[in-house]
């Protein structure tokens, strides 16, 4: 009984993955959260038996503590397979213009920091799993944004959006952290870009639909292996360098 946890999943790439996961017949519960659960009527109106709508504000490490415990009560003495953080939010902005701090810290909250609190609280969840079958995943979706190595080369039309790049370089680093650290309790973390996709944060500009990024994604996360363990991936399974 495979379980996955998807943060952020009411619009957009969450709700692309969501969607596919449910289709999965090797998935047994889908989790799915949501900042405001009243407004998700997308994901209500999925209405699948396997579907967990429950509840997760990624700026309040008191939403994601209750949001663990509510995990923990569906997943039981199972705990929890994959954990796919994906909540984000972008703002543009111009180095040589005022920098609205604000929206620079909520880039670096949501997309940075939140992940690691996430991580955190579900820990005992997934080591409970990773005990049990030998391995439990985080997939944390990323950028190539945050690429250092690939910098030079954004798109003149993207490279307004350094505060959500510099997030998106710190949660790599996340990612290559819980690799280390958690290696031993055989928990394994991944990074992934999804490519520029046409939601609210891409706009209807981006080159893939929902459905072209998140249909490989989902049977790229749920065919992971030891290998990928701290590694940075396109949707379509392609490297990224760091």
């Amino acid at each position: 009984m495979t379980s996955v946890l998807v943060t952020g999943a009411n619009r957009g790439i969450g709700f692309g993955l969501t969607r596919h996961l449910l289709a999965d017949p090797s998935v047994a519960i889908v989790i799915a959260t949501a900042r405001n659960v009243d407004t998700a009527t997308d994901l209500k109106a999925l209405s699948s038996p396997n579907l967990h709508i429950i509840q997760l504000d990624a700026a309040s490490e008191d939403s994601i503590a209750n949001a663990a415990k509510k995990v923990a009560e569906i997943v039981g003495e199972n705990g929890l397979d994959f954990l796919i953080n994906n909540a984000g939010v972008a703002y543009t902005m111009k180095l040589n213009e005022p920098i609205a701090m604000a929206k620079l810290n909520e880039q670096l909250q949501v997309n940075a920091i939140a992940p690691l609190i996430i991580a955190n609280k579900f820990y005992p969840l997934l080591k409970k799993t990773a005990a049990m079958k030998g391995s439990a995943q985080i997939a944390i979706i990323s950028s190539t944004g945050g690429s250092i190595e690939t910098a030079p080369m954004v798109p003149k039309d993207l490279q307004l959006y350094t505060g959500y790049f510099m997030s998106k370089a710190a949660v790599n680093m996340l990612t290559r952290r819980i690799s280390i650290e958690w290696k031993e309790d055989h928990i394994r973390a991944t990074c992934f870009c999804p490519g520029w996709v046409q939601t609210d944060m891409g706009s209807q500009r981006a080159q893939l639909t929902v459905d072209d990024s998140t249909i490989p994604l989902i049977k790229l996360i749920l065919s992971l292996t030891e290998d990928h363990n701290g590694k940075y991936y396109r949707y379509n399974g392609e490297t990224i360098p760091w």
